[in-house]
């Protein structure tokens, strides 16, 4: 038999989703009814992070999709006998506690309850589903390892809420989604290229949360639309299929008794699809829109540009190592003096300038700026943008540098920069 844990609790309908486990080699979430659990089971021990053990069926499933499907369900009582626990030793027994932080490359980090404690990590193969969620209330054992101390036999047990306005609003679900979702689009580099991380999909994730948290913003019920009962919502994630098709991310809502966001991801679906056709109709949601003058999105050469050069060199990392034995001062000076070649490429090239829609970290609030390239230690290679606002008196003022893969992963919100220096 296959192993997972349930990624949901049954729904009224009376079917819930498993998340196999890693070694099933299923990439997709296994889809459960009421009907096919083993005899004598208890149907209200299958709720949310209860591990199961089932057997595959392929086919046809009870709402009418097709995918994996279970047979022959059973809860696994033995959490014990899990191979996180038996391979370590354990050390405390019942901690409660919530998860701060959850990496899509398979670990994350839980703040224990009661007196203070570092936090303790945690992996993907001691996690329900193997991942866990930002405000997840969770109950586990603390085992020793050659790593350190680390939490085993996990189970969930409530959620809160973080505070991060996409975190709270939308369970994205397994961290695979984003590998879904960029196997669905027109080939893409998602990965930073500079410093590439193990994730591989580190600005589709970006790209998904702000964009969200934008449509959010919006007005009207056109950008997030609900179907007819209130049950399901889309939103239009403004990529395409190779063959132009616009794709949708659908969420269903989540039962009252079923701790986390108000909605989750069930899948991506095309512009054609039957499944959301027969839910939305012709409502599609519509994409989201960061600038309301077009002007916004070209640099104005006439104008003059200030650096602000105290705030420019804050973070001397940013910077290439070789200039790592210059002053802050210095550092400032040299962005200044190479700000006029910047405009210059402008000049011979408008698209040079690339639009960004930037979120300020103290207030949340998001308006445009443009992205000017700076290099530093040769003229043929581009080290750093240079982010800079237009102000009201008609003068634009360069507000900080940023990584060439900072710089794509903000710009890649409004569209993939079509440039000689900007690329993932």
């Amino acid at each position: 038999m296959l192993r997972g844990v349930l990624k949901t609790s049954f729904e009224p309908k009376g079917f819930a989703f498993i998340s196999a486990d890693a070694e099933s080699g299923i990439s997709d979430d296994v889809f459960l009814h009421v009907d096919n659990i083993a005899q004598g089971q208890d149907k209200a021990q299958f709720v949310r992070g209860t591990p199961v053990e089932f057997d595959l069926a392929e086919g046809k499933r009870r709402d009418g999709s097709s995918g994996p499907a279970a047979r022959d369900c059973r809860v696994v009582d033995d959490v014990r006998a899990r191979p996180d626990a038996a391979a370590s030793e354990l050390r405390e027994a019942g901690l409660t506690g919530t998860v701060r932080f959850w990496s899509p490359g398979n670990y994350g980090f839980i703040v224990a309850d009661g007196p203070a404690r570092d936090d303790i990590y945690v992996s993907a193969d001691s996690a329900p589903g193997g991942y866990l969620r930002p405000g997840d209330g969770v109950r586990f054992d603390l085992a020793g390892s050659p790593k350190g101390s680390q939490a085993v036999n996990i189970r969930h047990v409530s959620w809160n809420a973080t505070g991060d306005p996409f975190t709270d609003a939308v369970d994205m679900g397994h961290p695979r989604w984003a590998a879904r979702l960029a196997e669905m689009a027109e080939p893409e580099e998602w990965n930073y290229q500079s410093k590439p991380t193990s994730d591989g999909y580190v600005i589709l994730r970006s790209y998904m949360k702000y964009m969200f948290i934008r449509l959010q913003e919006l007005p009207g019920s056109d950008y997030l639309v609900k179907s007819s009962d209130g049950r399901h919502m889309a939103f239009n994630t403004g990529l395409v299929t190779p063959y132009q098709e616009e794709i949708f991310a659908l969420l269903v809502r989540r039962e009252p008794s079923q701790p986390g966001p108000d909605w989750t991801v069930r899948d991506f679906e095309r512009t054609s699809s039957p499944r959301f056709l027969n839910v939305f109709g012709g409502a599609h949601p519509r994409l989201a829109w960061y600038y309301d003058d077009p002007a916004q999105l070209i640099y104005d050469t006439r104008l003059d540009l200030r650096v602000n050069v105290e705030h420019v060199p804050h973070d001397p990392q940013r910077f290439s190592p070789a200039l790592s034995d210059m002053s802050a001062q210095d550092l400032a000076g040299l962005v200044n003096a190479k700000a006029p070649e910047a405009i210059d490429r402008v000049r011979r090239n408008y698209k040079t300038a690339i639009p960004q829609f930037y979120r300020d970290g103290r207030s949340g609030k998001g308006k445009m700026q443009l992205l000017l390239p700076v290099a530093l230690l040769s003229r043929d290679r581009v080290e750093l943008a240079l982010a800079v606002d237009r102000l009201e008196s008609g003068v634009y003022l360069g507000r900080t540098v940023l990584t060439l893969d900072w710089a794509y992963n903000n710009a890649r919100l409004l569209t993939r920069p079509d440039t000689d220096w900007l690329r993932p």
